[in-house]
């Protein structure tokens, strides 16, 4: 009789645990979070130092769309 608990999936060497995508959508928040940071230690109003991060956040959101779009480059689908 089967168990309806689901098995576990098992990762071989060869799979990454963060792509780079992962790590762009960890950046972004990070560089919002670290001009709040930098707003409270600093004299800076925390809005300035988040317009900042915002501009860190803009930068890296620019790379993953223009920079290295995660589509294959060529101009179409392939046939599959």
């Amino acid at each position: 009789m089967p168990s309806d608990e689901p098995t576990p999936i098992e990762r071989t060497a060869s799979e990454p645990v963060a792509t780079r995508y992962d790590l762009v959508l960890a950046v972004i928040p990070l560089t919002l979070l670290g001009g709040a940071i930098a707003g409270m230690a600093t004299g800076i109003d925390i809005q300035t130092g988040v317009a900042a991060g915002s501009v860190g956040a803009l930068c890296t959101l620019g790379y993953a769309i223009f920079g290295d779009p995660p589509i294959e480059r060529g101009g179409g689908r392939q046939a599959s």
